[in-house]
């Protein structure tokens, strides 16, 4: 028996699959949430103690040496 006598194998066609609810799965989103929020917080509060570390070595440095 070759391949072209053999029985067509698709069965999505022939048997429609009905989903049942007890393999629900929920969203992506909902199992795994973005972090998103978290990063950029700490981004932006870096980005401030960074400046706040420059104006206050610049102070120094200005304060010192003139």
């Amino acid at each position: 028996m070759n391949a072209q006598d053999q029985p067509s194998r698709r069965t999505s066609e022939s048997h429609p699959v009905i989903e049942d609810e007890d393999t629900y799965l929920p969203p992506r989103k909902a199992v795994h949430p973005s972090e998103y929020g978290k990063w950029t917080r700490i981004f932006y509060l870096t980005l401030l103690w960074l400046f706040i570390m420059l104006v206050i070595g610049l102070t120094v440095w200005g304060i010192r040496y003139t």
